[in-house]
């Protein structure tokens, strides 16, 4: 009854995560419409649908005893069934998040790099 309760709630992982991309693909769809920028933002929904296969992986594990449990764990075709999705969704997701975001990333180095080479105006001390 527990392990089946804590099973259950192992089922929020892969909710939250599938939440957290969705609401990264509205921002970023946003994003490129006032940007003009070419819809890469699909690819999050890619993301979400990947990892509805660990979710099912996870429901499917409701009602298995400890000893079955543990054996999933394992180097098994069930491991590599909710891992394997899960990392490949992370994955396209950071790529198509860099794609769109990136370019804060870049901002704020060029901005201090601009700070750091800008001469000083005669009269002030660094």
């Amino acid at each position: 009854m527990t392990t089946d309760l804590l099973t259950l709630l192992g089922v929020a992982a892969p909710l939250a995560a599938m939440f957290s991309l969705w609401v990264l693909a509205q921002i970023s769809r946003r994003f490129g419409e006032v940007t003009h920028r070419p819809p890469l933002y699909r690819g999050f929904y890619a993301a979400v649908a990947l990892w509805s296969f660990p979710l099912v992986a996870r429901l499917l594990a409701i009602g298995l005893t400890g000893d079955e449990t543990t054996t999933l764990g394992g180097n098994s075709l069930e491991a590599l069934a909710h891992n394997g999705p899960a990392a490949l969704s992370v994955t396209l997701a950071v790529v198509i998040a860099w794609r769109y975001w990136g370019w804060l990333v870049i901002a704020r180095e060029t901005q201090a790099r601009a700070k750091a080479s800008a001469p000083t105006p005669p009269g002030r001390s660094q």
